[in-house]
């Protein structure tokens, strides 16, 4: 088969073949083809979009690139969570506990950053000593005795999509719906779990920037589930401002951890939010007695311990943290109420000070990022300091567009 020919299909609207996109994805898994032209294919996809057919057949392949793990010999029951993505997103560092606390079962395989979203796995390694290339065998048995455990996609597990979602996230092609369901089902399908909950973000800081997006997202990871006979929830929720104060792989972390310590707030409720729906669709139980269930373990900080129990598992050192000891302040220049913060404009900052990739072979400094000061609807005075930036360049260059996140009315 011709890749130019492929490309070309694509790019006049024409529905690709299974055998297709087979050649062309499998022959940029074995290095046959060149970054430019996956990267020529996905722009083809990203907008003109796949169809169904298309959705279902590159599933498949992607699922058919790897191994699938084989979780019948873990007692209870298994599930699995996805976040399609936030500025400052760590739901699944509270969720995980949580569930695990009320006695099921999660096996999580996540990814690095996309786009402006930062990745489970970076906040992970920003631990450190923190264990994410864990063996199969081990995988599965911290499963059975702690019950979560978070890997990086193996070299095994999907191995396409690893190749794939690093070229998207410097290609400006995160944003295609279908190449979003197919990153994810495929990881979720491959991860074994009968279970799935899908966190689904919509809104400026997120991948997905409409509900009608969000909506569209829903009704095709649904028909990807029935097809493969899981059981699939989704949550869907507007992101137009940050998920918590803090964005940045170690400043995440210190919040998962305020949070599980009993931080109230937004963040808060969304993952007890999110927990309640899993249990709740794993146990068929209502959703009243799973929210319940969650509050307590949470009020009562098993699922903090939990999270301890966690990261010592996988070899995390949590007191060797580092945060940057250079910071900036953001001040406010007039009085009044905040009405809102742009999620997209604070990941367009974090980026600029080192929180995310520019291309996909950047190494991140952990200790950088941001700290929001002040909340919705606070009252503000003339001067206060709304945001914390801790960067590795005290000098470095910040314009009046990189500094203004913050929407106040004035009195």
């Amino acid at each position: 088969m011709d890749i130019l020919a492929i490309i070309d299909k694509k790019r006049l609207k024409q529905q690709l073949s299974y055998e297709e996109l087979d050649y062309a994805f499998n022959a940029y898994l074995n290095k046959k083809i060149p970054d430019y032209q996956m990267s020529a294919l996905l722009m083809a996809i990203c907008i003109n979009e796949l169809d169904d057919q298309e959705i279902f057949d590159l599933t498949d392949i992607f699922l058919k690139s790897g191994d699938i793990l084989d979780l019948s010999n873990i007692s209870g029951i298994v599930v699995d969570k996805h976040s399609t993505g936030g500025v400052g997103d760590k739901t699944t560092l509270v969720i995980g506990p949580i569930v695990a606390s009320c006695g099921l079962k999660m096996a999580k395989m996540s990814g690095r950053g996309l786009g402006l979203t930062g990745g489970t796995i970076d906040k992970l390694e920003s631990i450190p000593g923190f264990d994410v290339n864990l063996t199969e065998e081990e995988f599965l048995n911290q499963v059975e005795k702690v019950g979560f455990a978070n890997i990086s996609q193996s070299n095994k597990l999907v191995p396409m999509d690893k190749v794939i979602y690093a070229l998207r996230d410097v290609t400006s092609t995160a944003c295609s719906l279908g190449l979003i369901a197919v990153s994810i089902m495929s990881k979720k399908l491959a991860s074994g779990a009968d279970h799935i909950l899908l966190d689904v973000k919509y809104g400026k800081g997120a991948l997905m920037k409409t509900k009608e997006e969000a909506l569209k997202f829903d009704t095709i990871v649904k028909k990807i589930g029935k097809k493969y006979n899981k059981n699939v929830e989704t949550v869907i929720d507007a992101m137009n401002i940050p998920l918590g104060n803090n964005i940045g792989n170690s400043l995440e972390i210190l919040e998962v951890i305020d949070i599980l310590k009993g931080k109230q707030g937004y963040l808060t409720n969304l993952c007890l939010k999110l927990s309640a729906t899993l249990i709740s669709m794993a146990l068929n139980i209502s959703y009243d007695e799973s929210y319940q269930k969650a509050q307590e373990v949470l009020e009562n900080k098993q699922a903090y311990n939990k999270f301890l129990e966690f990261v010592t598992a996988q070899k995390g050192d949590l007191s060797k943290i580092k945060v940057s000891d250079k910071k900036i302040e953001i001040k406010s220049s007039c009085s009044g109420i905040l009405k809102s913060i742009d999620a997209q404009k604070i990941a367009l900052l974090a980026s600029k000070i080192g929180c995310f990739r520019k291309s996909k072979d950047d190494i991140l400094d952990y200790s950088v990022g941001i700290v929001i000061n002040k909340n919705i609807n606070d009252y503000i005075n003339e001067n206060d300091i709304l945001a914390y930036l801790y960067v590795n360049d005290i000098n470095m260059n910040l314009t009046k567009d990189d500094i203004e996140c913050f929407k106040i009315e004035e009195e």
